[in-house]
């Protein structure tokens, strides 16, 4: 139950009820002592956040957004189904490659409304949505370029995504049924390099990260839809012995200072950094 007070006018009290059956089934099978196939179907759900169920308006920090909720939202329920093979060659090494594919009935969808004067953010059910990819992991000791990185392992994670949207509401007609779902990137990479002392006490980490340019809001025509673009970032992470018993931590984040830019048509609606 989600209770508004405006500052004018009556509260408003939304109290959406559902009573959902989630099943899981998982299948794992060892072809060998280092092979593994992994299969697994899920139902799962999204719920809306409070803010978005509260049909008031309020003005979001960085942007300044507004931002009105949807007292009618309804949960999404997301089927999803998982294929993975995984090698492991040694301990602490691995390399895998998975299929997914998920199947969204009633997904929430924040949209940018095509008012005159102020510019209002909302949310909506689209009818359905669906989306695929495959996902590639490596775990690996450096050794194998050369003996002197037997200290050294690197990581890598890439997804690969597709995703497509149908409105299907004659309410929501005016909005680009034929794009992404509002939040997804077709490709996410994260890739890391670790120094490990032979004693275990110092370590270091430089850490890489890119998520590839997504709608972070749809919007109703003539408007084009919002985007985020592509940031890169950095991070590095060190440990390291003080005195016995004693260690110390010291992590360096967002080195790039990439800006964060905010893309509408042409037009840039946002540019800043952290």
């Amino acid at each position: 139950t989600v209770v508004t007070e405006p500052t004018v006018g009556a509260p408003v009290t939304t109290r959406p009820a559902y009573t959902d059956v989630l099943p899981s089934l998982g299948l794992n099978y060892r072809l060998s002592a280092a092979h593994t196939i992994r299969l697994a179907a899920t139902q799962t759900l999204a719920r809306p956040e409070y803010r978005e169920l509260s049909p008031v308006q309020y003005r979001e920090i960085i942007g300044g957004e507004n931002v009105r909720g949807n007292a009618t939202l309804r949960r999404a329920l997301i089927r999803n189904f998982d294929f993975r093979w995984e090698w492991y060659p040694n301990p602490a090494e691995v390399f895998s490659v998975g299929l997914f594919a998920k199947r969204f009935d009633d997904p929430i969808e924040r949209v940018y409304l095509a008012t005159s004067g102020t510019r209002v953010v909302s949310f909506l059910n689209a009818e359905s949505g669906n989306s695929y990819g495959i996902e590639l992991e490596a775990r690996k000791n450096l050794r194998f370029l050369s003996p002197k990185l037997i200290n050294f392992s690197g990581h890598l994670n890439t997804t690969l995504v597709r995703s497509r949207i149908r409105i299907g509401d004659a309410a929501a007609s005016k909005l680009n049924d034929e794009r992404a779902m509002v939040g997804q990137a077709p490709y996410v990479v994260n890739a890391g390099v670790t120094y490990t002392s032979s004693s275990g006490q110092l370590s270091a980490t430089a850490l890489y990260n890119i998520v590839g340019r997504r709608i972070v809001n749809a919007a109703e025509a003539p408007l084009p839809d919002v985007y985020e673009n592509a940031r890169q970032l950095v991070d590095l992470s060190l440990r390291f012995p003080v005195v016995a018993g004693l260690s110390g931590k010291l992590d360096l984040k967002n080195l790039l200072d990439a800006p964060y830019e905010i893309e509408q048509g042409s037009v840039i609606r946002e540019y800043y950094r952290t």
